[in-house]
């Protein structure tokens, strides 16, 4: 009984926390030119469960790193939808990185934000990788390298039709499809190093 009432408000405390992180995005929208969309079940749809549908691959606790987090997609809603997980997100544009930290205090999520190129920056000790539109998969392996602990994983959805990749230390894991994620798979990689 307790575990249902626990799930319960959890899921409540993330809803709002969603619907929160959607408002702020549609308010700076234009501001800082961050999406066109303007509806906010369109903007759910589009970005906010594509992301969460991630948490499927995630562990529980750990470090997330989101390279390019630009609006905070997909780290935002996976660090709401795993609150245990401390996020580092890497935004080179200095406008939306501040916007990321402002998201952080609001939401009052476990987040760091780095506004540099994730290529200028010191090993951060991740566990888990992630992105969205920022670049090819095995150039996104390749800047996740130097910032991942043992035992990593990087975790992206790509086009459906999209080939795994071979990058140094990485080996494909699972391949996965979301039903909130049209014509898109996911793959998952896991550092070997």
């Amino acid at each position: 009984m307790f575990d249902d009432l626990f799930a319960a408000a959890k899921g409540c405390v993330m809803k709002e926390k969603l619907d929160a992180y959607i408002t702020e995005v549609l308010r700076f929208r234009k501001a800082l030119n961050l999406t066109s969309i303007s509806d906010a079940s369109v903007f759910n749809r589009r970005f906010v469960q594509p992301s969460v549908a991630l948490t499927s691959w995630m562990p529980d606790e750990g470090r997330l790193l989101d390279i390019g987090s630009g609006m905070g997609v997909p780290g935002i809603p996976l660090l709401i939808a795993k609150p245990h997980l401390h996020g580092v997100l890497v935004e080179r544009r200095k406008k939306r990185a501040e916007f990321l930290r402002h998201l952080g205090r609001v939401l009052e999520l476990n987040v760091e934000v780095y506004d540099a190129d994730i290529n200028d920056l010191p090993s951060l000790s991740v566990d888990v990788c992630v992105a969205r539109a920022v670049t090819n998969v095995k150039g996104l392996l390749d800047m996740c390298s130097p910032h991942v602990n043992h035992k990593a994983i990087a975790v992206f959805p790509v086009p459906r039709d999209q080939p795994s990749v071979d990058a140094d230390g990485w080996t494909l894991n699972d391949l996965g499809d979301v039903d909130a994620i049209e014509a898109q798979q996911i793959q998952c990689y896991s550092w070997l190093g």
